[in-house]
């Protein structure tokens, strides 16, 4: 399972067949999610660690108030997908990445890459993230204080 495949089904939820059926191939279930923490905390994930990935959801509600109308009648909503650059917790993704022809390891790859930021979000002279609008899509890249990056998200654009 790669982004490029995840990517169309943003703004979709639970009972979309092709995104369920995609998630199985990773060994998930979009089942897992917790109704109850959806409705408690407005969002949930499924953590597809050893694959650098993971995908939040938010409860209908939270996602209508927040982006925009959904795709679909369910309650679970796919919000963003999140590839990692590695670490403790995540290996790194490895699959292609959308917007880009190479690889991001680092702030200055997003850069080459992405072009120049839309926002870019700065304390202490360190520079903690960038983004970019992509054909109707939130890209960000989220960055280590040494420059490496920390994770790649791809979302729904928030209101």
């Amino acid at each position: 399972m790669t982004l490029n495949e995840l990517l169309p089904f943003l703004g979709y939820s639970e009972l979309n067949s092709g995104l369920a059926k995609l998630l199985e191939t990773a060994g998930a279930n979009i089942r897992s999610l917790s109704p109850r923490t959806l409705r408690a905390e407005g969002s949930d994930a499924i953590e597809l660690k050893t694959m650098g990935l993971e995908l939040a959801f938010y409860e209908r509600e939270y996602y209508e108030n927040k982006c925009a109308t959904p795709k679909d009648a369910g309650e679970a909503i796919f919000v963003a997908a999140f590839a990692y650059g590695g670490g403790k917790a995540f290996k790194r993704y490895v699959g292609p990445v959308p917007f880009a022809n190479a690889a991001i390891g680092n702030r200055q790859d997003a850069l080459r890459e992405f072009g120049a930021p839309h926002r870019t979000e700065e304390e202490e002279g360190l520079v903690e993230w960038d983004q970019w609008i992509k054909e109707g899509i939130q890209v960000r890249a989220t960055y280590h204080d040494d420059g490496a990056l920390w994770n790649l998200s791809f979302s729904v654009p928030f209101k």
